[in-house]
């Protein structure tokens, strides 16, 4: 065991080539020069008595025996790297990494956050905005905020809010229309449409209007915080969803153009490793989180 763990940095050098099928990339990777990964390469196959790669003009190509080796370096390096997160993260137990969509983080909990850090000081937040799935074996996020269907098999989730799309203008794109507006009214009006959350058919057939009425010849929206920028800018109505609207029907930026709301069949959940939701720190926050 000792002599095996003397070539420890020629078998990383070994795994990150045979990884990258690249002596220059396994060098830029492991911050070290082409040279330096070649000696170590070298070095381990002096040791094992074979050879590892194949040397060719765009890289190198594992051998059998590299190939057997590099069976067993890829899931003892990757075990080593979850270890060391691992340990890093239940280090850090008073702060939390948080995954959400800049949508959310920008409409909802942002402008949240201040109330948290006073009830909660000791507590650091990191939010880490983006749509991906949260791999909460490779990753060092703690809790992930994502808005859709309970299927995350294997993993603890539980719903903070279900969702409905109400109808929203900006206050000057309706002036002085009296409120709640006619649905023929609000028809009428240029319609801003959410790509992701089609919803205006669903609003037609409940408020008694022909789908031809709708006019689905607009901008489509991929992003729900840009379909509110633009109707806060007056560009026409958004079907936007009730949660990222809130603030900025508070704040009078936009107001409800009638008393309708399509229901839809998904929500925000709050998801997070199993038996992560009885830590202290990822208790208060989700606490938190139900109580605004």
């Amino acid at each position: 065991m000792v002599e095996n763990l003397r070539h420890l940095r020629a078998l990383q050098a070994f795994d990150e080539t045979a990884t990258h099928s690249s002596l220059t990339k396994a060098a830029d990777v492991l911050n070290v020069t082409h040279g330096a990964i070649s000696r170590q390469i070298k070095l381990l196959e002096l040791h094992l008595g074979v050879t590892l790669f194949h040397r060719r003009p765009n890289g190198v190509e594992l051998t059998k025996a590299g190939e057997r080796l590099y069976q067993s370096t890829r899931g003892a390096f990757s075990a080593l790297q979850l270890g060391v997160m691992e340990v890093k993260r239940l280090h850090h137990r008073q702060s939390i990494t948080v995954s959400l969509s800049t949508s959310l983080a920008l409409k909802w909990l942002v402008p949240l956050l201040s109330s948290f850090q006073q009830e909660h000081p000791g507590i650091a937040l990191l939010l880490d905005t983006n749509d991906a799935y949260a791999d909460f074996d490779t990753s060092e996020v703690d809790v992930a905020l994502r808005f859709g269907e309970p299927r995350w098999d294997g993993i603890y989730h539980e719903q903070i809010r279900q969702e409905e799309l109400i109808v929203v203008a900006a206050p000057a794109l309706v002036e002085e229309t009296r409120i709640p507006m006619r649905a023929e009214d609000v028809a009428a009006l240029p319609l801003l449409h959410d790509a992701f959350n089609v919803g205006w058919e669903s609003w037609a057939a409940q408020v008694g209007l022909n789908v031809d009425q709708i006019n689905s010849q607009s901008i489509k929206y991929v992003d729900s915080a840009v379909l509110l920028e633009a109707a806060i800018d007056a560009q026409g109505v958004a079907l936007a969803r009730h949660l990222l609207a809130e603030r900025d029907l508070r704040l009078g930026r936009l107001v409800r153009l009638d008393e309708s709301s399509v229901p839809l069949d998904r929500g925000l959940y709050f998801v997070c490793r199993p038996g992560d939701q009885e830590r202290a720190t990822v208790r208060i926050f989700k606490k938190w989180l139900m109580s605004i």
